[in-house]
């Protein structure tokens, strides 16, 4: 009589069991899971309306290998990617630019600024203009696209603007600036790519 009420009691353990585990599984399913690929517009979609310098969406996120495409609208943008710590946000950012419309212009964005994430490494050195016409950091830049007079974007005349187009091989979080200094220093022209996976490169 034991041998089988302890059987029993076995038996509705396991079931019992296995519900949780399909429950749980059901829940994984449900969790949504990162595009492969994401297409941002930097710059303000054509025509323009003001605010012009801006990134469009400033937050995506991709799985690890996928590739981000930036269509470049309007004139004067350089794109650069920097990798930056995981909880960095805009603020970080921004509090090393020059962003108060009262006091900032364009002596403002010929000045040093040191770049810094979340947790307070140095993302990127401005260093001043001149010499640095361009907000480059050769030291630390990942990808700097550019040309002699900056991208071609898109304008209302032109439908052919530049793309760049760049593959994220590691986990992680990482900044996209404009490389124009008064973009970025001045209108605050960056956003963020977060690339997820199963790994941790960081």
């Amino acid at each position: 009589m034991k041998i089988r009420r302890t059987i029993a009691m076995s038996a509705a353990v396991l079931i019992l069991g296995l519900g949780v585990a399909q429950i749980a599984g059901a829940d994984d399913d449900k969790k949504p899971q990162a595009p492969h690929d994401a297409t941002v517009q930097f710059g303000a979609p054509q025509p323009q309306t003001p605010p012009v310098n801006v990134v469009t969406p400033d937050e995506v996120t991709i799985t690890k290998g996928g590739t981000v495409t930036w269509i470049v609208n309007g004139g004067g943008h350089g794109i650069s990617i920097y990798k930056v710590s995981n909880h960095t946000t805009r603020q970080d950012i921004a509090e090393d630019l020059c962003l108060d419309p009262a006091v900032c212009n364009a002596a403002s964005a010929s000045q040093q600024y040191i770049i810094t994430d979340h947790n307070g490494n140095i993302v990127l050195d401005s260093g001043t203009n001149p010499p640095n016409t361009r907000l480059n950091d050769a030291d630390r830049v990942l990808l700097g696209a550019d040309g002699p007079v900056f991208l071609t974007g898109t304008t209302a005349t032109n439908p052919n603007g530049n793309t760049v187009q760049y593959r994220f091989t590691k986990t992680g979080r990482y900044l996209v600036i404009c490389m124009n200094r008064g973009h970025a220093i001045i209108n605050g022209m960056f956003g963020f790519v977060t690339v997820v996976g199963d790994d941790d490169d960081n």
